[in-house]
């Protein structure tokens, strides 16, 4: 688990109303829903600003030496290249395509938060946000598994919107047995305390069919 943009506590406001939760009364629904947690994206920044810093000093040295009439030959060669090549030819084409795939992964990149692997909690602040590994929210949902009668291995896969659990079983009713960790899988996920709690996909396997 984390915790990002931790302030001080403040202290209880004196003259706030007195209830059960605390002086100031507040609940955890009165906060902002928690936003999903971005990737600053280090590589991916670096990456277009060179690019786009290597782009714009080629065409300034073009610029400057046509300026000064001592553009060298491999100059002229490019220039000769693009004027002699259409737009229906291989290479051109596997360029293109390479551009558009490059522009739309760093839009795609813009777009999405990043940091999958983060799972946002409740509220429990006006400026807190606390996040869960989904790799710590799997883990806890296996263990609850195997506490189970009969389980003897389980497996869970975490998203945002589902947990989904493949279960190695013997000498159980497997009706019985899917109830049973149905039921203890969705009071465990709740009890996560998620901001989006996933829900519980059981999928049993006999001992068996391994």
């Amino acid at each position: 688990m984390s915790v990002l943009d931790a302030p001080p506590e403040k202290p209880a406001d004196p003259s706030g109303p007195e209830t059960g939760g605390g002086a100031s009364g507040i609940g955890a629904e009165d906060y902002r829903k928690p936003r999903r947690a971005w990737s600053p994206r280090g590589f991916v920044a670096a990456l277009t600003a060179l690019g786009v810093g290597g782009i714009a000093g080629v065409l300034l040295f073009f610029g400057i030496a046509a300026r000064l009439e001592r553009t060298p030959q491999w100059a002229y060669d490019v220039l000769d290249w693009v004027q002699t090549h259409e737009w229906t030819e291989k290479w051109v084409w596997v360029g293109g395509v390479v551009a558009a795939v490059v522009g739309l992964w760093l839009l795609l990149l813009a777009w999405t938060p990043g940091r999958r692997h983060l799972l946002p909690l409740e509220p429990v602040g006006p400026d807190i946000t606390a996040y869960m590994t989904r790799g710590t929210a799997s883990n806890l949902l296996r263990h609850t598994a195997l506490m189970s009668t009969g389980v003897l291995d389980a497996r869970v896969r975490v998203t945002r919107r589902k947990a989904v659990m493949r279960v190695d079983y013997h000498f159980r009713d497997p009706d019985e047995l899917h109830d049973e960790l149905e039921t203890a899988l969705r009071e465990r996920a709740d009890a996560l305390l998620l901001a989006r709690v996933p829900r519980v996909d059981v999928r049993l396997q006999p001992a068996s069919g391994r």
